[in-house]
């Protein structure tokens, strides 16, 4: 029933969108392996998407040729897809720099630096804690980890490293982007590494801004790999949650790799001809969608 549930519903797309992340390798033989696995299955499925966001976590590890031929990798697999990419910092993106912090003292984040000159791939400054693309009917916020430029301070897991008192953006400024959010009057999905406070290894930093206004619809994550007990603990398999005390959805989207996550998985965004949105769980390891969610538009208060 699911497949033929979901081909009903891809007919009634409008718009769509592949949500990956945490391809997270630190060799890149498995790292291939998993970038073409799940590659592959989206080719099959012959979904037309307007964009690819890719949560964080596109690298492993503090060796930079090792990095760089994952970088390159993750442009041949991904650039003939014909899908513009925004690419969203995580945690992983400064394991090189913080390996390596003594030697380089700016902030180096190779797969990031990559993305900035990269044709088809998009991302915000590194010093600026969201960024938004505007899509017409509806608007997406990216929330990247980031980093003053000299080092000074930079945020990972939803804290502040460095110079906690050098970190620019207070209360208030997290608060304004909520107002600025509620501003738009349309639907809002918000996209980051990590969850909200409600979801898993939820950060503290991003909670700053709640509560969300009404009109942001679902917030997208990647970070806690499903199925990878030792970090997500007893909520290792939860895909859906809520942000504490709000009625807004949350989806862990990751991850790319199954080596600490029990399969290669993604997910796709559908927003339906009548405002349903559908977010669609796909296993690219065995090539089947496993869940469906679907929930219905709320009005723009």
């Amino acid at each position: 029933m699911i497949e033929q549930l979901v081909g009903m519903l891809h007919e009634k797309a409008r718009n769509r969108l592949w949500l990956i992340s945490d391809l997270q390798q630190s060799i890149p033989e498995n790292a291939t392996m998993c970038m073409k696995t799940a590659v592959d299955d989206f080719k099959r499925l012959t979904l037309p998407c307007q964009y690819i966001f890719y949560l964080g976590d596109a690298v492993e590890g503090h060796d930079r040729a090792y990095i760089e031929e994952m970088t390159g990798m993750q442009f041949e697999k991904l650039d003939p897809l014909g899908v513009p990419v925004v690419y969203i910092i995580g945690n992983h993106d400064f394991d090189y720099y913080r390996h390596h912090k003594e030697k380089v003292g700016r902030v180096e984040l190779p797969f990031y630096d990559a993305v900035k000159t990269h044709k088809g791939w998009y991302t915000g400054e590194l010093q600026d804690f969201y960024f938004t693309l505007d899509m017409g009917e509806y608007a997406v916020v990216c929330l990247p980890d980031h980093a003053a430029q000299d080092g000074s301070w930079f945020t990972t897991h939803g804290e502040i490293h460095g110079d906690a008192s050098a970190y620019p953006y207070g209360e208030r400024e997290w608060k304004i982007l909520s107002e600025k959010i509620k501003a738009w009057e349309k639907p809002v999905f918000t996209m980051g590494h990590y969850s909200f406070p409600g979801g898993n290894r939820q950060a503290q930093l991003q909670g700053r801004m709640l509560p969300l206004p009404d009109n942001v619809r679902i917030h997208f994550y990647g970070h806690a790999h499903i199925g990878d007990a030792v970090w997500a603990g007893k909520d290792c398999y939860r895909k859906l949650s809520m942000v504490d005390w709000q009625d807004i959805v949350q989806i862990n989207v990751a991850s790319l790799e199954n080596f600490r996550g029990s399969a290669i998985r993604s997910a796709f965004l559908e927003i339906y001809e009548d405002g349903t949105y559908g977010v669609l769980f796909r296993n690219h390891t065995e090539g089947k969608w496993e869940e469906v969610y679907l929930v219905d538009t709320k009005p723009v208060r």
